[in-house]
């Protein structure tokens, strides 16, 4: 087993989606990509029998945007920071750029396009530990900063505002020790966020 798939067989990788097909999907992808434990998000039992400092929760294509939206609200409203912080990744086909602006509004901390190589897929998934990520935080909205593709710019209709606090904060996921908030900005903001 090679370096990354060692890292990731100490997460849990909690699928969201209806069951049949689609959970099917991510289960085989779970295990192409080394997570050492799959669950479903509603067999607790399962996430109980094994404590991963880090889950990851895939989320299906095919499931509704609506019921997208409410899985990353749910998720990021979670009083546990192992779950609020998680990472949440959509798993995908190949989609047109729109699409793909859409789910990086929605939230997701990566979008993952299959079919793809399972070693690139692989290194995706562990760069969410080996890195530390930005998120912001607003009234509505918590999750990865997404300015970070830079397409719609700053003038966008969903980042401009009147005056309102916001925060930035610097998202580490430590392999032995879960995910936390190692720094916090708070910002009163009168143009853009």
């Amino acid at each position: 087993m090679n370096g990354r798939s060692t890292i990731l067989s100490e997460c849990g990788a909690v699928a969201c989606c209806p069951p049949g097909a689609p959970l099917r999907s991510l289960e085989r992808f779970a295990r192409a990509t080394g997570f050492g434990l799959f669950a479903h998000y509603r067999d607790v039992t399962e996430l109980r029998k094994r404590v991963v400092s880090n889950l990851f929760f895939l989320v299906h294509f095919a499931t509704e945007d609506a019921e997208k939206t409410d899985i990353l609200h749910r998720l990021r409203h979670y009083p546990s920071p192992r779950v609020k912080l998680a990472p949440i990744i959509l798993i995908t086909q190949d989609c047109d750029a729109d699409t793909f602006l859409r789910y990086i509004e929605m939230g997701f901390d990566d979008i993952l396009c299959l079919p793809e190589n399972s070693e690139l897929l692989t290194d995706r998934l562990v760069s969410q530990l080996k890195h530390d990520i930005v998120y912001i935080e607003t009234a509505d909205y918590f999750g990865p900063d997404r300015r970070r593709m830079e397409v719609i710019g700053g003038g966008h209709t969903a980042r401009v505002s009147n005056a309102h606090l916001h925060s930035k904060l610097v998202i580490h996921r430590s392999v032995t020790d879960g995910p936390a908030i190692v720094r916090r900005w708070d910002y009163w903001d009168t143009t853009t966020h």
